[in-house]
């Protein structure tokens, strides 16, 4: 059964080919042909051995006219002017009549009296005469030497500034020089503000707050 089937389709095959005319299978080949040929171009331009071809460029063209005389645009006629008649005129007479004009008369207006301003007497200010604290020598006594700077043989000299209040008391010392024991110091510290006393400075009849110096020797005997 399959070998007559075969055999069949064959002999249709045949048939065909052999109904065909000769222009159409001339036709078949160059189409064929056609499409190998194309499909082989593809590939070599996939690959890079033929270049594509360029776009062709575009020219552009201008039509160029016929050159045309340029008509000279006519030229105007010139304007007569007519110049107008001179009419020769007479000035009027004029009588003028010079009038003296009559002198200004200036008027000084009097002036008031000048009356002087009242000058006060200002009494010059009272000067406040300034008395700075005196020392009550009676007071001023050495201080006791510290015991305990005598068994060491301390000895020295410190300056003082001393801060005296309107009752002649000294309110404040400060060491301003050291004499280079604080025994000696805290001694003549102590001492001066317990037993000295000054007059109290006066700024005018009135008492008041003054600084003074003072020094003060401890020398071993």
């Amino acid at each position: 059964m399959n070998q007559l089937q075969y055999n069949n389709g064959a002999f249709r095959s045949a048939r065909a080919r052999n109904t065909q005319t000769p222009q159409q299978r001339v036709f078949g080949i160059i189409f064929a042909a056609t499409v190998e040929v194309a499909i082989i171009y593809a590939l070599l331009l996939n690959m890079g051995v033929v270049k594509a071809p360029r776009a062709p460029t575009v020219t552009t063209a201008t039509l160029i006219p016929d050159d045309k005389e340029i008509e000279k645009p006519p030229v105007a006629p010139t304007p007569i002017i007519e110049t107008p008649p001179i009419v020769q005129t007479i000035a009027p007479v004029i009588d003028l009549q010079y009038v003296p004009s009559q002198p200004n008369v200036i008027t000084i207006p009097t002036r008031p009296p000048v009356i002087p301003p009242i000058v006060e007497r200002l009494e010059p200010p009272p000067v406040i005469t300034y008395s700075p604290a005196q020392a009550i020598i009676a007071t001023h006594t050495t201080p006791d030497y510290p015991p305990l700077a005598r068994r060491l043989g301390q000895q020295g000299t410190l300056r003082l500034k001393l801060v005296v209040n309107e009752q002649g008391s000294v309110s404040d010392a400060v060491v301003v020089n050291s004499s280079g024991f604080p025994y000696l110091d805290n001694a003549a510290i102590e001492w001066v503000k317990q037993h000295w006393r000054y007059e109290p400075a006066k700024q005018g009849t009135r008492a008041v707050r003054a600084e003074v110096p003072a020094v003060v020797t401890f020398k071993l005997q």
